[in-house]
């Protein structure tokens, strides 16, 4: 952006109000892949709790039954 601007003969305030324009674009694209991210990696993480605590409870009933064969 910069060597176009020297190229353009643009003033001082058009860049920096280009570059703030772009600081914000690139904010908002930062914060929607913030959120898309946390959303997914909850929904998988959630999964994997569940999982782990069927086991877990698969594993103790198991346990339990061959104790009450023995």
């Amino acid at each position: 952006m910069s060597v176009l601007n020297i190229l353009n003969h643009e003033t001082l305030l058009t860049s920096l109000e280009r570059l703030l324009f772009v600081l914000i674009v690139f904010y908002i694209i930062g914060k929607i892949a913030t959120a898309i991210i946390r959303k997914f990696t909850k929904t998988v993480i959630s999964d994997e709790i569940i999982e782990n605590n069927k086991s877990e409870e698969m594993d103790e009933i198991k346990k339990e039954a061959n104790f009450e064969e023995e």
